[in-house]
């Protein structure tokens, strides 16, 4: 049997199993209900930041000078912009209940609004009270992003409990000549009053056991996954199995992405709150980390191609991909050299990103960057360079950025070296 035969064979054996198993992850509906929620949820965190930056710019002399222009004083303007984030992000606990409430429906084919009604009521029933001499009230602390893992159980669950009622039939049947815009809700009645109560006497117990959902979660399911995902290890793990997964053709993105982002979302908003009072952030480990600095890889192979190549093929591919990559989109790169299924770049490719996430790690922990500040949070195709400023609030950032893409590159070099010769050698018929 030749080499390659039995490399072939074992890739193939390799693919199989990964593709295997990522198909049952990804077919998994609880899985899918996290990813799908989280989705529905991230373009509000993009809206928000806009405001958010505008309102807590990094900048104190264009601060004063905004405040100059407007006659006032600069936390009178700052809180109008905030409307807009205390209405989005900052309740993205309550949101996420309802996309995930509303995703789990949608998945076991339940009356979606019903449902999304229900779960909206239950997690309120669960979540703390502030008592103030103005009388009780919700703060926006208790239904943020603090509170998300609190908010996804609650969403799944109150779709299972309602499946489970509606599926014995136990439901209050109108006459068929009632249209089903009427109908619908009486229907529902019975399977969200079974819901809501439960949730209710949740709510008693904890009132007795001196807790609350939020806190209880946080600290025995919420903790533990923090714990592995907001570690320096967890993300390092992570980011392997994802660029695996890639390199076997599969979406490692949507699989990890699914686990990973509620995670770092809680560590992301924690640092947000304590940039809003003027504390410094303490998580070097959160969103705008785990997206702006521990994923920089490919964009090495790219800038290899465009300084070494000299095979037509590479030295079209890294023009092509360029500009794209730029904005954080990869498939011209990532089908064009090809990556997948090559085991010329398979070290390259898997071994970048974590080496980017040590080398961030380390510049954050030591002092030598500012960890992010938690307030702006940015889309994933925003250019490196820019987005390494914006996010930590220092240039500091961006220059770290370059010294990824720097080291990203070098790791790059030999390794398209080597395909760049066999592209060439095959063109010119040797």
């Amino acid at each position: 049997m030749s080499e390659n035969t039995g490399k072939t064979k074992f890739t193939d054996r390799l693919q199989r199993g990964l593709s295997k198993f990522a198909g049952k992850m990804g077919a998994n509906i609880y899985v899918m209900t996290i990813r799908d929620a989280m989705m529905a949820y991230v373009p509000f965190t993009f809206i928000a930041s806009i405001f958010l930056i505008l309102a807590c710019f990094p900048v104190e002399a264009v601060n004063d000078f905004v405040s100059s222009v407007l006659h006032c004083e600069t936390a009178v303007w700052q809180g109008k912009l905030l409307y807009v984030y205390n209405a989005s992000l900052a309740i993205g606990g309550l949101l996420v209940a309802v996309t995930s409430s509303h995703t789990m429906a949608e998945k076991l084919k339940l009356n979606q609004l019903q449902v999304t009604v229900t779960a909206l009521i239950a997690y309120l029933i669960i979540t703390p009270l502030t008592t103030s001499e103005a009388g009780d009230a919700i703060a926006l602390t208790a239904v943020s992003a603090q509170s998300m893992f609190c908010a996804i159980l609650t969403g799944i669950f109150t779709a299972k409990i309602y499946q489970l009622v509606d599926s014995k039939n136990i439901k209050i049947k109108m006459p068929a000549s009632v249209p089903p815009a009427v109908s619908a809700p009486f229907e529902s009645l019975i399977p969200s009053l079974f819901s809501i109560t439960i949730f209710w006497v949740i709510r008693l117990i904890l009132d007795m056991l001196g807790t609350d959902a939020v806190s209880l979660i946080n600290n025995t399911l919420g903790l533990p996954l923090v714990l592995v995902g907001g570690s320096l290890f967890g993300v390092v793990f992570a980011e392997i199995f994802q660029q695996i997964l890639w390199f076997f053709g599969i979406h490692g993105s949507s699989i990890v992405s699914g686990v990973m982002t509620p995670i770092l979302q809680v560590l992301e908003d924690q640092n947000k709150n304590l940039s809003m009072i003027g504390d410094v952030p303490v998580n070097v480990i959160c969103q705008s980390y785990f997206t702006h600095f521990a994923a920089m890889g490919i964009p090495g192979a790219v800038i290899a191609a465009l300084i070494i190549a000299k095979s037509k093929h590479y030295r079209e591919i890294g023009k092509i991909a360029a500009v794209p990559y730029l904005f954080g989109v990869g498939e011209p790169a990532l089908f064009g050299f090809p990556m997948m299924l090559n085991f010329d770049l398979l070290i390259p490719f898997v071994f970048t990103p974590p080496i980017s996430a040590v080398i961030s790690y380390i510049a954050f922990s030591t002092g030598l960057v500012p960890i992010p500040t938690g307030l702006i949070q940015l889309p994933w195709t925003t250019p490196p360079i820019v987005s390494g400023f914006l996010v930590t609030g220092s240039i500091n950032g961006a220059i770290l950025q370059l010294i990824l893409l720097v080291v990203a590159t070098l790791v790059w070099l030999p390794f398209i070296r080597k395909a760049d010769r066999r592209n060439l050698a095959i063109e010119e018929g040797k």
